[in-house]
């Protein structure tokens, strides 16, 4: 089950953030590897990062957006795209979301799609999660794949990123407004992560770790997957 795999040797991709350094925490590793093996990768920002410290701010939404701009440059993506939706407040606006995210993908054609997960910690991310699975379940056009934040997740799928593993810490590194100055503490979490993930192929390096979902599929029957009930086969 645990293995690793090209999610796409070449392709058109998107990766859903909900924040500015979302996708550079989670799966940045697996953006670089899926640029330098010839697919083009869009990164569509849900939200600005406005409410960073609590209260909406234009100058934070401003810092936000250029290190993103930055971070998307630096992972050698085609376009940074930035939805604008109002950050902490996504569940309230899912169906505007779905809608723009639909726009996109029927305009880019991605082969795959990359959200953070359904048991993520943040109610943004949730809410782009869910918005993910059910432009899937409606579109049936792509794969998708749910990546790892601030919560862990039973994943069939590892991708390997030790070539990459500096390339993520610059990244996260860059991030340093969005990840209160301490980005270095970021880069801590997120690359020890990726080693612990070594222990499901017993090969020392980092990896990336994801549950691909190939097909429409009920919330439910994934939920239940995650949480290990007996007889859920996700094929």
């Amino acid at each position: 089950m645990y293995m690793d795999v090209n999610i796409l040797s070449s392709g058109n991709i998107i990766i859903l953030s909900p924040h500015p350094d979302d996708e550079a925490l989670g799966c940045s590793g697996t953006i670089r590897r899926l640029v330098k093996e010839g697919s083009s990768v869009d990164i569509v920002y849900v939200t600005n990062g406005e409410r960073l410290y609590g209260e909406p701010s234009d100058e934070i939404a401003r810092i936000r957006i250029e290190e993103a701009q930055r971070a998307s440059q630096m992972l050698g993506c085609r376009d940074a795209i930035f939805l604008g939706f109002p950050d902490g407040g996504l569940i309230h606006h899912k169906e505007d979301i779905y809608q723009g995210l639909k726009k996109i993908i029927e305009e880019k054609r991605p082969e795959i799609v990359l959200s953070p997960s359904l048991i993520d910690y943040h109610q943004d991310h949730l809410a782009t999660a869910e918005i993910a699975l059910e432009l899937l379940n409606t579109m049936a056009s792509f794969r998708l794949a749910f990546y790892e934040i601030y919560e862990t997740v039973r994943f069939n799928h590892l991708i390997d990123i030790s070539e990459f593993v500096n390339d993520k810490e610059r990244v996260i590194m860059s991030y340093r407004k969005s990840l209160y100055d301490k980005p270095e503490v970021y880069v801590h979490a997120c690359l020890g992560l990726n080693a612990q993930r070594s222990i499901f192929t017993q090969k020392k390096g980092y990896y990336e770790a994801f549950l691909i979902i190939e097909k429409p599929m009920d919330i439910q029957k994934i939920y239940d997957w995650l949480c290990y009930r007996e007889g859920i086969d996700l094929s």
